[in-house]
């Protein structure tokens, strides 16, 4: 599901961004909301650093499967430390902790002071989320980035690094809304794994019928498997509505 998660992030990244202009007066150009669009997308890859052979853990070898080794080894930990009796039993790792509303709600919240207090930490995260977005969305093509090993991913990186250069150059702002981009980012795949026949944790650590890590989806009828008709129909309604989004506000 990367592709179609990277598409839904980039819509979240604009959509928070957005938001947080109208709300704040805080003007959003196009290189903002630019950057938003690739924040998002990229954070949409990061719940899957719990699993080995996802997008984002193997994006920037060695260092991004040296975190997803650490995403699995904590998010098991703390199941253990926080499972009730009712809980099943799980290994705690892929689609456990990283996969919560909380961790994307901290995750953006650090983010969003590091980058206000200083640009370069922002640069760097637009840098990081663009590879990881341009490799995800690359999946959707027979030959696209992310396909074709690592010169594939060496491409992406560098395309990230020249869009993160003009991005800047461009004006990019420091402030909030790239945490608000990173965590409804993150969110969004929270949310788009609970429409599949797996869910997700989304209510913990609060207890749902005495299980702290109660899977929680949407209703049964309306969940799909990944690869079906529903979610291509999702990847490219985001993919659509992202630029008219940022048009709209743009002319606003």
């Amino acid at each position: 599901m990367a592709p179609s998660h990277a598409a839904t992030g980039a819509l979240a990244g604009v959509a928070a961004t957005a938001a947080a202009s109208a709300l704040f007066g805080w003007p959003a150009g196009f290189a903002d909301l630019a950057a938003s669009a690739g924040i998002g997308a990229g954070a949409a890859l990061l719940p899957d650093l719990d699993h080995p052979r996802s997008t984002a853990s193997r994006s920037l070898d060695p260092a991004t499967a040296l975190a997803s080794r650490a995403a699995r080894a904590a998010s098991a930990a703390v199941h253990r430390a926080t499972r009730t009796p009712a809980d099943g039993p799980g290994d705690g790792r892929h689609r456990y902790l990283l996969h919560t509303p909380v961790v994307a709600v901290a995750a953006g919240t650090v983010l969003g002071l590091l980058a206000t207090a200083w640009l370069p930490v922002l640069a760097a995260v637009v840098w990081f989320t663009l590879a990881l977005a341009v490799q995800g969305l690359g999946r959707a093509l027979p030959d696209g980035p992310g396909r074709r090993g690592p010169a594939s991913r060496a491409g992406a990186l560098a395309l990230a690094g020249g869009a993160t250069v003009l991005l800047v150059w461009g004006g990019v702002s420091t402030g909030p809304h790239a945490g608000a981009a990173l965590a409804l980012g993150m969110l969004v795949h929270d949310l788009g794994d609970a429409l599949t026949r797996s869910a997700v944790p989304l209510a913990w650590p609060l207890r749902v019928r005495g299980r702290r890590w109660a899977m929680v989806g949407a209703p049964r009828p309306m969940r799909f498997t990944t690869g079906s008709r529903p979610e291509y129909l999702i990847r490219w309604a985001c993919l659509l509505a992202t630029p008219v989004l940022g048009a709209a506000h743009l002319a606003a």
